[in-house]
């Protein structure tokens, strides 16, 4: 009963730690007017490179930054643009980009009478209807969480507001309007606009021998009487220009599209000048040029001009990262800036200025290293978790065949448990480029080996040691900003839009595997048995806090993970046994922090909640289905990794060899946990945990078989020294 009190105190100590953060407040604007400017297949370089003297003055003048371009499904315009439409991610289909004037004649027939006969609603002659809304919403249907086609339209006409789109990508063979699956309502209609081959002009030397007619467009747009709360306009001669690459020379393509970009540009230009105070411009690239896309290059510039966006890098509470954004954060900032309720299943946050300057050279940086990143991450990864294989493997035939050379495997074990500070360390140092990173990790892992083997040549409080660094690393990092992690190849990366800040599933795993490790050790080490209990209560306490907090990031299986875990080891620790009541009493302290957590961050206000916030939100007002989606896509995303993860194979691994060494050498390891208590207790701790993450991560596989990297080669040091 001690010990639950104990760890029921614990958790409600830092409950109330967590209720004590400030939480800011949200800045609403009420009755204004939005224009987008749609310049599709470009990048912020085309930008600086170019005379585009009104994109400038907005950059300059504006907030902006980049837009991960991601969706349910494949980067596609159709799933692109239905995502920025949805705020969460979706998908599109076949035919999405069949969006017409209902006037207008298809195939013989008028679109309005096509709409009608697909989804039985009757569409007034200035409408704009997509003629596969059917099929997008049966697509969508069977996303494994909530996508509602249509949601950015019908929530603005629901509250009085009015949309047009003008303008298509259309060539001289195909009809392509993707622009009204952003503002679509739920019926597949937009107000009103005009998306046919009206708005462009025969000019036989552009691609596919036409392009957007601007004096046509601006005349429409100027004579409107009363201007649409929301108008967007797709300028789409950047994406011909970019289609039509595979058909014209170099310098061809390059000038089609300079003068792509030029004729955007001065059209912004009148526009914004046409236009009112209390308009906001938006400049939206909602997929990057095929050339970049091919190098996975997947960021896009986007620009916000207006009240409340001054001169600055753009941020969202999606990201917490200067000059970063998501394209899921669009329709939270247009809800946010009419004053509407943003839903509570939408996974973007509105668009603010960061407050940082900064400058395009330092963007381009960024967004330099993030593609680095996200190229050459998975190709790092695959090579040490292969590494590890082998070691382990190799590790396993030595102890069994050629005994005697057992000791020659400590260096390689070291490795194991290094790479991670390693991977952690690099992003100190100049590594965009391949050359460099491979440098970097053999010189950080060469130091660290040295410098640990002088302090204990050999020894096994080598891993309690390694796990120190690492743990405090670590924590520091998660205090400073979350650079390390950022950016490190074993932590999440921005492109794929997982996670963008606080600390990941590689890490998380990391950490509680490095803390459990040298925390037990120095019962090892140390005499004073109960100060060691206090200290180490207390680090258990400031970890789970670091995983936890929502002022950080919480990671929600993550602090299931550690909870369990820790509870685990400070039983272990304190002398109690593993049997069903303390079983119960853990269980009862997960769900009390949960809950915990659930509530104090659903106090914060909606763009500052983080996931576990917004699921207690989303459960109370779409009831407990939307938690089951929630376990199903979890389950699903750790089915997809088990089977073809290499994590899986790595934890494999792991798991034959040591039960190899349970039984052969008979008896070694059940020697090794009668004389060392303390590695028993972090083996079991380690064990516990693993396989909470594994049950509550979405991908659990991972953090089990980082948080194995430090007792796994541990064991397996002391099997050597047992057999020597």
């Amino acid at each position: 009963m001690k010990f639950a009190a104990r760890i029921m105190g614990l958790a409600l100590a830092f409950l109330i730690l967590f209720s004590t953060v400030s939480y800011g407040q949200v800045n609403n604007i009420k009755d204004r007017k939005i224009v987008i400017f749609i310049v599709d297949r470009v990048n912020l370089n085309d930008y600086v490179a170019n005379d585009l003297p009104n994109i400038k003055y907005l950059m300059e003048n504006g907030t902006y930054g980049l837009m991960t371009v991601n969706s349910d499904g494949g980067r596609t315009p159709e799933n692109v643009y239905m995502t920025i439409g949805c705020g969460t991610r979706a998908v599109g289909s076949e035919k999405a980009s069949l969006n017409f004037n209902a006037s207008e004649i298809v195939n013989g027939e008028q679109a309005s009478i096509i709409f009608k006969r697909n989804t039985g609603i009757k569409p007034q002659v200035f409408n704009i209807v997509n003629l596969d809304f059917a099929q997008i919403e049966r697509n969508n249907l069977t996303r494994n969480h909530i996508v509602v086609p249509g949601l950015l339209g019908a929530l603005l006409k629901q509250n009085g507001k009015t949309v047009a789109v003008f303008g298509n990508e259309d060539t001289d063979v195909e009809q392509r309007r993707y622009a009204p699956l952003i503002v679509m309502d739920e019926k597949g209609i937009v107000d009103f606009g005009d998306v046919s081959d009206n708005i462009l002009k025969r000019d036989p030397l552009s691609p596919f021998g036409i392009m957007t007619d601007y004096n046509l467009l601006y005349q429409k747009y100027t004579e409107m009487k009363e201007k649409p709360d929301l108008t967007i306009f797709q300028l789409g001669d950047t994406i011909r220009a970019n289609d039509y690459h595979k058909y014209a020379m170099d310098k061809i393509n390059e000038r089609n599209k300079k003068r792509a970009l030029y004729e955007a540009d001065e059209f912004i230009g009148k526009v914004i000048r046409e236009g009112s105070p209390n308009t906001l411009y938006i400049v939206l690239t909602p997929l990057p040029p095929s050339k970049d896309m091919g190098q996975k290059s997947y960021l896009t510039p986007i620009i916000l001009f207006g009240p409340g966006f001054t001169k600055g890098y753009v941020t969202s509470d999606t990201t917490k990262r200067e000059g970063i954004v998501t394209n899921t954060d669009l329709m939270p900032t247009i809800l946010q800036y009419f004053d509407i309720p943003i839903p509570t299943f939408l996974t973007g946050h509105p668009l603010y200025n960061s407050g940082y300057k900064g400058n395009v050279d330092k963007l381009l940086a960024e967004s330099h290293k993030l593609v680095f990143n996200y190229t050459y991450r998975p190709i790092f990864l695959k090579t040490y978790v292969v590494l590890e294989i082998i070691i382990l493997i190799f590790a396993l035939l030595v102890l069994l065949l050629l005994k005697k050379y057992a000791v020659y495997l400590k260096p390689l074990l070291f490795f194991v448990s290094t790479i991670p500070l390693t991977f952690l360390l690099l992003p100190l140092f100049n590594y965009t480029s391949l050359s460099n990173s491979i440098v970097g990790i053999l010189f950080l892992t060469a130091v660290a080996i040295i410098a640990i083997h002088e302090i204990n040549p050999y020894g096994y409080y080598f891993y309690a040691i390694i796990g120190l660094i690492t743990s405090l690393v670590l924590l520091i990092d998660l205090v400073t900003g979350q650079y390390l992690l950022k950016n490190s190849f074993l932590s999440y990366d921005v492109i794929g839009g997982a996670r963008f800040y606080g600390i990941g599933n590689e890490y998380m795993g990391v950490l509680i595997g490095a803390v459990l490790c040298f925390t037990t050790m120095a019962f090892e080490i140390f005499s004073n048995k109960k100060l060691l209990l206090a200290i180490t209560t207390i680090i258990y306490a400031l970890v789970f806090y670091f995983i936890a907090a929502p002022s950080i990031g919480t990671n929600v299986g993550g602090s299931i993970t550690a909870f369990g875990a820790f509870a685990v080891s400070l039983l272990l620790l304190s002398g109690k046994k593993i049997n069903i009541k303390n079983l119960i009493y853990i269980g009862a302290g997960i769900v009390l922090m949960l809950l915990g957590l659930f509530y104090l961050d659903s106090l914060r206000p909606v763009s500052q909640q983080t996931h576990i916030g917004q699921t207690f939100a989303l459960v109370k007002s779409h009831g407990i289905k939307s938690l089951l989606q929630i376990f199903e896509r979890k389950l699903l995303m750790n089915y997809k990794l088990i089977k073809y993860s290499i994590w899986s194979r790595v934890l494999l691994t792991l798991i034959v060899v040591l039960l190899i060494l349970f039984f052969k050498p008979v008896g070694v390891l059940s020697e090794i946990f009668k004389k060392h208590t303390y590695i028993r207790i972090c083996f079991v701790a380690t064990i516990i945990g693993s396989i909470l993450a594994l049950i509550f991560n979405d991908s659990g596989i991972v953090a089990a078989a980082t948080m194995m990297v430090f007792v796994g080669p541990m064991l397996i040091h002391f099997v050597i020294d047992e057999m020597s």
